[in-house]
C-alpha cells in the first residue's frame, strides 16, 4: 500500500510539473508575471522565493497550479503590459493551451520508448482468435458468437492473431455495426476441423465502447510458459513449453480448465499428464496453499515484442493517436447520454493501477505514465470554467461578444465550474471505491 501511494504521488506529481511547466514557460515568453509556481496544493510543505516567483511543494499531492498575475478577478489589470488581463485573446489562448500542449508532447515522447523497450504480452496473443467459451446472456452471445468460433475476418482486414483482431477493432468506428466473419467448426472448442463451415456475425459497434464486458474467452493453450523457483510444479520437474494433457485423467484443453481440477484436490498429490517434445510424462505433485488457493506454480507463455526506433515512433505516435480519438468518443457518448461514468477512473483507481503498473516493469510504467499525461491533458481541455478549457471558453465568449465578460458572469462561470468539478470528481472517487471493495 505504502509503495502504491509513492509511485501515485510520484508519476501524478512529474505529470502535473509537466503540465504547469507548459503554463510557466508560455507566460513567461509572452511577458507574464509569474507569481507562483506550486506542484500540489496548499498548505504549503516547502517554498523559495527566486526572483519574482515562489516555487513550492504543497501537501495535497492531487495536482497543482501556477498563479499568474492578473488571471484572478482579485488582481486584474489591463494597464499592467506584465498582467495576464493585459495580453490579448491569442497570448491568452496560448498560455491556456501551453499546458494540454505539454502532456500530449510528453505522451508522444515516453509511448515510442514503450515499444523500443519490449512490450511484453500473453504469449496467446499471437495466436489466431479462437473463443474458448462464450458467456450466456453476453452481448457476444446475443451477436451469435460460440464457443469454438475462430474469427478470421473483421470487416475487410484479417485477424491472424488476437493482437491483430485487437487493432482492427481499435481502428473501428464507435457507431453502426461490426461484420466479422467466422470459421465455426462445430467440433471441440478450439480445434481446427477440416472443412470448418463460415459464418457472418454482425455486432453493434456500441458494444465494444460500452462498459460492460463483451463476454468472450480467448482460447488458451495449456503450454507452460513459466515455471515459479521451489515451487512444487518445478521440484516435479515440469519444464517451460510442456503442455498439460490431462489433471488426475480429467482432459485438459485450454488453460481454464487447471484451476478448477487443481481446487479440487485441496493440497492432495496430483497427476498430470504432460507432452514434451514427442514423449508424454506422468508427473505427480502436491499443490501449496497460496493466497487462499491451491497453486502449483505455473503460467502461461509471455512474449516480448521489441520494435526500431522508427517502428517505435510510429507505432508510438499511431497508439497515441488511438487513444485521443477513443477518448474524444468517449467524451461523446457521455454527452449523448450512450456512455456512464461508470467507465471513469478517480484517483484511487489511478493510483491503484499505478502500483500495478510499478510492480509489472518499466514498460507498463511508462505505457501508464504516458496514458495518463494525454488523458490529463485531454481532461483539461473541457469546457469547465475551473480548468483551462473553460477559461478557453470564456475567451471564445469574449471574442463572439467583442468585448470582455463582466465580473459578474466570470464569477458565476467559475462558481459553477468549481462546483461541477468538485462533483465529478467525487462521483468517481465514490465509484474507483466501490469497485475497489468488489
Amino acid at each position: 500500500m505504502f509503495l502504491t501511494a509513492l509511485w501515485f504521488i510520484l508519476v501524478l506529481s512529474f505529470l502535473v510539473f509537466v503540465h504547469e511547466l507548459g503554463h510557466y514557460l508560455a507566460a513567461r515568453h509572452v511577458g507574464v508575471r509569474v507569481q507562483r509556481f506550486s506542484i500540489g496544493f496548499p498548505p504549503r510543505a516547502i517554498g523559495k522565493k527566486v526572483g519574482e516567483t515562489e516555487y513550492m511543494l504543497s501537501w495535497i499531492p492531487l495536482g497543482g497550479y501556477v498563479k499568474l498575475e492578473g488571471q484572478n478577478l482579485d488582481d486584474e489589470n489591463p494597464r499592467d503590459p506584465r498582467n495576464y488581463a493585459a495580453k490579448t485573446k491569442l497570448q491568452r489562448l496560448y498560455i491556456l493551451l501551453a499546458g494540454p500542449a505539454m502532456n500530449l508532447a510528453l505522451a508522444l515522447l515516453l509511448m515510442p520508448l514503450v515499444f523500443m523497450l519490449g512490450v511484453e504480452s500473453p504469449r496467446y496473443r499471437l495466436d489466431p482468435p479462437v473463443l474458448a467459451d462464450v458467456q450466456a446472456g453476453s452481448p457476444a452471445a446475443q451477436a451469435g458468437f460460440r464457443a469454438g468460433d475462430r474469427i478470421v475476418r473483421l470487416g475487410t482486414r484479417e485477424t491472424p492473431s488476437w493482437n491483430a483482431l485487437d487493432q482492427a477493432l481499435a481502428d473501428q468506428p464507435l457507431s453502426g455495426s461490426l461484420s466479422f466473419r467466422v470459421e465455426r467448426p462445430g467440433a471441440v472448442a478450439g480445434t481446427a476441423a477440416a472443412g470448418a463451415a463460415a459464418a457472418e456475425v454482425s455486432v453493434p459497434a456500441a458494444a465494444f465502447a460500452s462498459s460492460q464486458p463483451f463476454g468472450w474467452k480467448p482460447l488458451v493453450e495449456p503450454i507452460v510458459g513459466q515455471v515459479a523457483p521451489r515451487s512444487p510444479a518445478q521440484q516435479a520437474g515440469l519444464r517451460s513449453g510442456d503442455r498439460i494433457l490431462a489433471v488426475n485423467g480429467a482432459p485438459v484443453r485450454q488453460w481454464d480448465q487447471m484451476p478448477a481440477e487443481i481446487q479440487k484436490s485441496q493440497g492432495a498429490a496430483l497427476t498430470l499428464a504432460v507432452r514434451r517434445e514427442e514423449r508424454t510424462l506422468q508427473l505427480t505433485l502436491a499443490p501449496m496453499k497460496q493466497g487462499g488457493a491451491w497453486v502449483i506454480g505455473i503460467s502461461p507463455g509471455s512474449v516480448v515484442e521489441r520494435h526500431g526506433v522508427l517502428a517505435s515512433f510510429r507505432l508510438g505516435t499511431e497508439r497515441v493517436v488511438q487513444i485521443t480519438g477513443a477518448t474524444f468518443s468517449f467524451l461523446g457518448h457521455l454527452v449523448t447520454g450512450r456512455g456512464s461514468l461508470d467507465s471513469l477512473g478517480g484517483p484511487v483507481k489511478i493510483g491503484v493501477v499505478i502500483g500495478e503498473a510499478a510492480r509489472s516493469g518499466l514498460d507498463k510504467l511508462l505505457f501508464l505514465t504516458a496514458l495518463i499525461s494525454l488523458q490529463l491533458g485531454i481532461f483539461n481541455l473541457l469546457p469547465i470554467p475551473a480548468l483551462d478549457g473553460g477559461h478557453i471558453f470564456l475567451i471564445g465568449l469574449e471574442w463572439i461578444a467583442r468585448r470582455p465578460l463582466s465580473v459578474k458572469v466570470r464569477e458565476r462561470a467559475q462558481i459553477v465550474g468549481f462546483s461541477l468539478l468538485i462533483a465529478l470528481i467525487l462521483v468517481v472517487t465514490y465509484n474507483d471505491v466501490l469497485q475497489l471493495i468488489s
